[in-house]
């Protein structure tokens, strides 16, 4: 239960703190007194919106505080334990101090003076208090809300199917993000291999055997470019070794006449036959060289036909060179290189096993879907029963309502749509409450929904739920409102007198203008004489009448 509030520099308010007891405490103050104010600053405490940022702290104030104390139970030291709180202590400690720098409004949140973050505190606010009003819609705005409130109400068996349905969730989505990474790899590294085959296909085709065959290729076009030349100058060599022209002795024909000479002289003189012998050596050097210069010519010949291959295995080589920015001995090797490159991976292997893992998660969810759902229908259909029933004590005596399911896309939540749909009459369909349901039928509608689910023992804040309710509709509500707050604290902002009687604590909110400034301020009423006057306001008169009325529904409070 919520023991102390204390408000420093909240809107209207300048400091106030309340110190609420058990079972159902009453507050009450003209309209714009600043009632809303405490509902609103409990809302912003664990994280709300109720007031916006910019109109938060106190005009002409730098900084402001809030700070609740409740006491704590099992559940709630459970959770603490579970979230990393140590230190279990009876009285929790709640505070948020915000403070106005560069325009920007920067808050801290504490718990028992140590730091909390502002998701945390949301979690634990909803396990100390709960809030309903006409302006609370979160029964037809919020999907998740209405999940949670079927959820709530489940036996712990289910509670841990869902968590075991969050988890296997969890993990097959990490497991899907990591398949899909691994194929779009495979992916990436597939189109990798086209290009490695393409380019090691166009160098097989090459067919590269010399790092030195342009260099080689060079040098034979070049002399067959210049085989008329090279054959011009080897003929006239031959002329010279070798000519029958007795007109142009050549070298063969010189030599052959002056071996003839040495003939008729050698056999008087040993020195001669040593001459002739020498001259038969050149002889045999010059008839040599003058076949090799005659197949030589027969080569130049036989290869003149080649050039243009030459050149167009030159162009071939060389535009190999420039498409992959390689010289010849780097596409040699570049091409043995990719002879033996294959990416061996194991990827589809581990691709293969993922999806297996994947399926497998898959099969146990929906074996979990289906044991949730089933469960979550019958939780509904208590709950259908038990705010129909509420709804009928409260004068709504042919109202209607369903919690209808359809199956939704799967998530960590499981498969269900849940929408809640209501109606008045007899003669009126069902249909979802935005739709149908008036203010005053809200009001008994939320009163009776929040009695269902409320399992918890935590602090019930009603902010004028009463609004426009009057007679027995108003009589049964407030006896729904008593038998709540036996079991658990009720705060009540009212302006019924009925309903602001029966309060075991009672609250009078106040505001006051000194120096063209607003003030808020609280005070708690303590006697029935204090009491009796703030019902004689909320009924509206000084008369004796008024008075009597008041006195009465004291005493049958009492």
């Amino acid at each position: 239960m919520l023991i102390q509030l204390k408000i420093e520099n909240i809107a209207l308010i300048e400091i106030i703190e309340i110190n609420f007891e058990k079972g159902l405490n009453i507050i009450t103050g003209d309209s714009g007194s600043g009632k809303s104010l405490i509902l609103d600053s409990l809302n912003v405490l664990f994280g709300g919106t109720n007031i916006p940022l910019k109109h938060l702290i106190r005009p002409g104030k730098n900084h402001c505080a809030i700070e609740a104390k409740f006491t704590s139970s099992l559940q709630i030291n459970n959770w603490l334990s579970s979230n990393g709180f140590q230190s279990i202590s009876s009285v929790l400690n709640i505070k948020r101090i915000s403070s106005r720098k560069n325009n920007k409004v920067l808050s801290k949140y504490s718990l028992n003076n140590l730091s909390i973050n502002k998701k945390l505190l949301e979690e634990l606010g909803r396990l100390l208090i709960d809030f309903a009003g006409q302006s609370d819609t979160f029964i037809f705005d919020s999907q998740d809300k209405r999940r949670l409130i079927i959820d709530d109400l489940c036996s712990q068996e289910l509670r841990d199917t869902s968590a075991k349905i969050k988890n296997i969730w969890e993990e097959s989505q990490v497991l899907k993000g990591l398949m899909n990474k691994k194929m779009e790899s495979l992916r990436k590294q597939e189109e990798n291999n086209l290009v490695i085959k393409q380019m090691l296909k166009s160098l097989e085709e090459a067919d590269l055997n010399s790092s030195k065959e342009i260099l080689e290729l060079e040098l034979l076009e070049k002399k067959l470019i210049n085989n008329l030349e090279i054959s011009n100058s080897i003929q006239s060599t031959l002329g010279n070794l070798n000519n029958f022209n007795h007109d142009e002795p050549s070298v063969a024909l010189l030599i052959n006449q002056s071996i003839k000479n040495l003939n008729r002289t050698a056999e008087f003189d040993l020195k001669i036959e040593n001459f002739r012998e020498k001259l038969l050596h050149i002889q045999t050097y010059v008839e040599e060289l003058i076949l090799g210069l005659n197949l030589y010519i027969q080569d130049i010949d036989n290869h003149e036909s080649n050039l243009s291959d030459i050149q167009k295995r030159l162009f071939f080589l060389k535009n190999l060179e420039r498409t992959f920015s390689l010289d010849l001995p780097q596409l040699i090797e570049k091409r043995n290189e990719l002879r033996t490159y294959f990416l061996r991976t194991d990827q589809d292997n581990e691709i293969s096993n993922l999806e297996n893992q994947i399926k497998q998660l898959q099969t146990n969810l929906n074996s979990l879907f289906s044991t949730q759902s089933i469960e979550r229908k019958k939780i509904a259909k208590e709950l259908q029963d038990s705010v129909i029933s509420t709804l009928r004590n409260l004068g709504l005596q042919n109202a209607n309502f369903v919690v209808q399911f359809s199956e939704c896309k799967p998530s960590g939540d499981g498969i269900d749509n849940i929408n809640f749909l209501f109606s008045a009459n007899p003669d009126q369909k069902l249909a979802p409450l935005s739709n149908v349901i008036s203010g005053g039928e809200m009001s008994r509608f939320l009163l009776a929904i929040k009695s269902s689910i409320s399992k918890k023992p935590n602090t019930f804040f009603l902010d004028e739920i009463d609004n426009g309710l009057s007679g027995k509709s108003l009589f049964s509500l407030v006896e729904l409102i008593k038998e709540i707050s036996k079991k658990q604290q009720v705060l009540c902002i009212t302006h019924q007198p009925f309903l602001a009687a029966g309060g075991l604590a009672h609250f009078k909110v106040s505001k006051k203008v000194i120096n063209g400034i607003t003030y808020t301020s609280i005070s708690k009423l303590i006697t029935k004489k204090q009491r009796k006057h703030e019902l004689m306001e909320l009924i509206g008169g000084g008369s004796l009448e008024v008075n009597d009325y008041a006195s009465r529904l004291l005493d049958q409070a009492a």
